[in-house]
Protein backbone atom coordinates (compact mmCIF):
# COMPACT_ATOMS: atom_id res chain seq x y z
CA UNK A 1 0.00 0.00 0.00
CA UNK A 2 1.46 3.56 -0.89
CA UNK A 3 1.47 6.20 2.14
CA UNK A 4 1.40 10.17 2.28
CA UNK A 5 4.17 11.47 4.17
CA UNK A 6 4.91 14.99 5.59
CA UNK A 7 9.04 16.44 5.87
CA UNK A 8 9.07 19.63 7.85
CA UNK A 9 10.44 21.59 10.54
CA UNK A 10 9.66 20.22 14.16
CA UNK A 11 6.57 23.05 14.65
CA UNK A 12 5.01 22.12 11.54
CA UNK A 13 4.97 18.05 12.09
CA UNK A 14 3.49 18.41 15.32
CA UNK A 15 0.21 19.82 13.49
CA UNK A 16 0.28 17.11 10.83
CA UNK A 17 0.94 14.25 13.02
CA UNK A 18 -2.36 15.82 15.44
CA UNK A 19 -4.20 15.64 12.05
CA UNK A 20 -2.95 11.81 11.45
CA UNK A 21 -0.67 11.89 8.85
CA UNK A 22 2.89 10.61 8.82
CA UNK A 23 5.29 13.32 9.34
CA UNK A 24 9.22 13.27 9.66
CA UNK A 25 11.17 16.42 11.35
CA UNK A 26 14.06 17.80 9.77
CA UNK A 27 16.40 20.74 10.64
CA UNK A 28 17.29 22.06 7.57
CA UNK A 29 17.64 21.09 3.63
CA UNK A 30 20.19 18.80 3.64
CA UNK A 31 18.88 16.72 6.62
CA UNK A 32 15.32 16.75 4.94
CA UNK A 33 17.22 15.88 1.54
CA UNK A 34 18.68 12.79 3.16
CA UNK A 35 15.21 11.57 4.82
CA UNK A 36 13.62 11.41 1.42
CA UNK A 37 16.40 9.34 -0.09
CA UNK A 38 15.54 7.23 2.23
CA UNK A 39 12.02 6.94 1.38
CA UNK A 40 12.28 6.92 -2.43
CA UNK A 41 15.25 4.09 -1.62
CA UNK A 42 12.70 2.10 0.29
CA UNK A 43 9.56 2.77 -1.67
CA UNK A 44 6.13 2.76 -0.66
CA UNK A 45 5.71 6.49 -0.61
CA UNK A 46 3.62 7.76 -2.99
CA UNK A 47 3.28 11.16 -2.11
CA UNK A 48 5.91 13.65 0.27
CA UNK A 49 5.08 17.13 1.09
CA UNK A 50 8.12 19.03 1.30
CA UNK A 51 8.15 22.19 3.61
CA UNK A 52 9.25 24.71 0.39
CA UNK A 53 12.45 26.26 2.32
CA UNK A 54 14.03 22.69 2.38
CA UNK A 55 12.88 21.98 -1.16
CA UNK A 56 14.45 25.38 -2.05
CA UNK A 57 17.84 24.43 -0.47
CA UNK A 58 18.36 20.61 -2.15
CA UNK A 59 21.46 20.24 -4.00
CA UNK A 60 20.97 20.06 -7.55
CA UNK A 61 21.53 16.37 -8.54
CA UNK A 62 18.63 15.75 -6.12
CA UNK A 63 16.23 18.02 -8.14
CA UNK A 64 16.76 17.19 -10.93
CA UNK A 65 16.35 13.04 -9.70
CA UNK A 66 12.80 14.60 -8.70
CA UNK A 67 12.47 15.69 -11.90
CA UNK A 68 12.74 12.24 -13.49
CA UNK A 69 10.94 9.87 -11.07
CA UNK A 70 7.33 8.96 -11.12
CA UNK A 71 7.05 8.11 -7.78
CA UNK A 72 7.14 9.92 -4.92
CA UNK A 73 5.36 13.19 -6.18
CA UNK A 74 6.82 15.42 -3.95
CA UNK A 75 4.64 18.73 -3.41
CA UNK A 76 6.13 21.91 -1.67
CA UNK A 77 4.14 23.18 1.11
CA UNK A 78 4.73 26.68 2.50
CA UNK A 79 5.40 26.63 5.96
CA UNK A 80 5.62 29.78 7.85
CA UNK A 81 8.67 30.90 9.99
CA UNK A 82 8.34 29.45 13.32
CA UNK A 83 7.28 31.43 15.98
CA UNK A 84 11.01 32.59 17.23
CA UNK A 85 11.84 34.02 13.52
CA UNK A 86 10.07 36.97 13.31
CA UNK A 87 8.99 39.21 10.01
CA UNK A 88 8.33 42.68 9.26
CA UNK A 89 5.11 43.52 10.26
CA UNK A 90 2.34 44.34 8.59
CA UNK A 91 1.13 47.55 7.98
CA UNK A 92 -2.14 49.17 6.53
CA UNK A 93 -2.86 52.35 5.25
CA UNK A 94 -5.23 54.42 7.28
CA UNK A 95 -6.45 55.78 3.32
CA UNK A 96 -7.76 52.20 2.72
CA UNK A 97 -10.15 52.61 5.67
CA UNK A 98 -10.93 56.24 5.62
CA UNK A 99 -8.95 56.67 8.55
CA UNK A 100 -10.73 54.43 11.00
CA UNK A 101 -9.41 51.64 12.40
CA UNK A 102 -11.08 48.28 11.04
CA UNK A 103 -11.52 46.66 15.20
CA UNK A 104 -14.02 48.69 17.00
Amino acid sequence: MRTCMVIADADAVVGFRLAGVEAVAAAGPVEAERILRERVAAGGTAIVLVNQAFLDGFSPAMRHSLDRIGLPLVIPIPIAPAAGARSAPRTTSSASSGGRSAFR
